[in-house]
C-alpha cells in the first residue's frame, strides 16, 4: 500500500510542474508559393514532427524567416478581436527559437 502512496504523490508532483508557454511549431526549411489575399510565399508548418507540412498563411511577430534551415520555434498563439475579413482570426508570437539546423540545397 506504501509503493502506491509514493507513486501517486510521485505522479502528482510531476503533473504540478509549471508547464512551459506556448506552442511548438516545426517550419520547413523552404516556402512555397501560395495565393492569401494575393499571391505571396508562405512558410509551410506543422504542430508535431509526425504531421505533414501545411501552407501557414500568416506571419509569426518577432520572427525572421532564413530559407535553408529547419526551425523548432515557441510560439504564443491569441486570437484576434474583429479579424479583417481577409486576415487571419489568430495572432502568433514568437517566445523562443528551440533549433536552428541547416539544410543542404
Amino acid at each position: 500500500m506504501r509503493r502506491g502512496w509514493i507513486g501517486l504523490l510521485l505522479l502528482l508532483t510531476a503533473c504540478s510542474e509549471p508547464q512551459p508557454e506556448g506552442e511548438l511549431l516545426y517550419v520547413a526549411p523552404y516556402t512555397s508559393a501560395c495565393i492569401g489575399a494575393g499571391p505571396m510565399d508562405c512558410m509551410r508548418v506543422r504542430h508535431s514532427e509526425t504531421e505533414n507540412y501545411q501552407l501557414f498563411y500568416n506571419t509569426i511577430e518577432g520572427f525572421q524567416f532564413e530559407q535553408g534551415f529547419r526551425y523548432t520555434l515557441r510560439v504564443a498563439v491569441s486570437e484576434v478581436e474583429n479579424p479583417p475579413a481577409d486576415g487571419s482570426a489568430l495572432r502568433y508570437r514568437l517566445l523562443e527559437v528551440l533549433n536552428r539546423e541547416a539544410v543542404g540545397p
